[in-house]
C-alpha cells in the first residue's frame, strides 16, 4: 500500500480543509475529510503519507467498525493481535479489535515498542479509533525510527548494516491461550514503501541482537532503546478527541500510551494490517539523505 501513490499526494490534500504538521520529523493532521468517503486513489496517497509521516491523524469521524475494516483491507490482510486477550466486535469482523481500558490500565504495558514486530510479516499500518476519551489524559505518543537512525553517527550506523535480531512476542504469557510470535528481523529495516532506513528495534518484543554474547547484545539495545525514548526531537504526543483516528506506521514508529487516567475509561476499534517482510537493502537511503535535510 501506498507505491502506486501520487508523491504530492493531491487527491488527499486539495480535498482537505488544513494540512497540519505537527514536528518536522512526525504526525500529520488532516482536517475536513471523512475516512468512510475516501476513493482509491485518496487511500492509496494516504497510505503513502503514513509510511513518510508515521502517524496521521483525524478527527470527528463518522464511521462504523465495518467500514474502519473495509478501509484497512484496501491497504492490506487484517490480523488480530493474537496476544492481546481482548473481544472483536462480533461475528465476520474477527478482525477488528475492540477495547476498553480503565482498571485494566493499571497494570497495561506503558513502555515505547511496536505492535506485532516479532511476526514474520509484522505489522505495517495500525488504525486506531478512539470512540470515547476521559475527560483529561490517556494521550499517546508516537516516535520516528526514520529520525532516530539519522541522528546516530555515521560511524556507528555503519556497524549496524547487516546486524540481526531474535524477536519474540511475550506481552501475556500468562495467558493460557498465548502462542508466541518468535522472528529474526534486521535491526536497520529499509522501508517498502519509502525506501529510507530506520531502525527496527524495540524493549517489547526484541530479545537478543543475533550471534552477540548476551552481555554485549543487552549493552546495544539498552543503548538504542533509550536512544528512541529520549529523542524529544522526533517524537509527537497526540490528545485524543471523541471519534479521533490515528493511522501510524507500525514498521517506522515506535508508541507508548499514557495510562494516566483511571478510573475514567477510553473505548475504541483498532485493525491492523499486515503484509511485508522486513529486510535491509544496503543501497538504501536514509530520510535525512532523501530529502537534503
Amino acid at each position: 500500500a501506498g507505491t502506486q501513490a501520487d508523491p504530492a499526494k493531491k487527491s488527499l490534500f486539495q480535498a482537505a480543509k488544513q494540512v497540519i504538521d505537527y514536528t518536522p520529523a512526525i504526525g500529520t493532521e488532516i482536517v475536513g475529510l471523512q475516512l468512510k468517503d475516501l476513493t482509491e486513489q485518496q487511500s492509496e496517497d494516504l497510505a503513502l503519507l503514513i509510511a513518510e509521516r508515521g502517524v496521521v491523524f483525524f478527527r470527528d469521524q463518522d464511521l462504523t467498525p465495518a467500514q474502519q475494516r473495509e478501509l484497512g483491507l484496501r491497504w492490506g490482510e487484517c490480523k488480530i493481535n493474537a496476544h492481546t486477550p481482548s473481544p472483536r466486535v462480533g461475528e465476520g469482523y474477527d478482525d477488528v479489535q475492540v477495547f476498553r481500558t480503565d482498571k485494566n490500565s493499571l497494570t497495561a504495558p506503558d513502555n515505547w515498542h511496536q505492535d506485532h514486530s516479532a511476526n514474520e510479516e509484522p505489522a505495517a499500518i495500525t488504525f486506531l479509533m478512539v470512540r470515547e476519551v476521559p475527560s483529561n489524559g490517556g494521550d499517546t505518543q508516537w516516535a520516528s525510527l526514520y529520525s532516530a537512525y539519522d541522528k546516530l553517527s555515521p560511524a556507528f550506523r555503519k556497524q549496524l548494516e547487516g546486524i540481526e535480531t531474535l524477536q519474540e512476542g511475550l506481552y501475556f504469557a500468562s495467558n493460557r491461550d498465548y502462542q508466541p510470535a518468535r522472528g529474526t528481523h534486521p535491526l536497520i529495516r529499509t522501508h517498502p514503501v519509502t525506501g529510507w532506513r530506520h531502525l527496527y528495534v524495540n524493549g517489547a518484543w526484541v530479545k537478543q541482537v543475533k550471534g552477540f554474547r548476551r552481555e554485549e547484545s543487552d549493552l546495544l539495545l539498552k543503548f538504542l532503546n533509550q536512544h528512541i525514548a529520549s529523542g524529544i526531537d522526533f517524537q509527537v504526543r497526540f490528545k485524543w478527541t471523541p471519534n479521533s483516528v490515528a493511522l501510524w506506521d507500525n514498521r517506522s514508529t515506535q508508541h507508548s500510551a499514557i495510562w494516566d487516567f483511571y478510573p475514567q475509561t477510553r473505548y475504541g476499534t483498532r485493525v491492523v494490517v499486515h503484509g511485508d517482510k522486513s529486510f535491509f537493502d544496503p543501497k538504501s537511503k536514509s530520510r535525512a539523505e532523501s530529502l537534503g535535510i
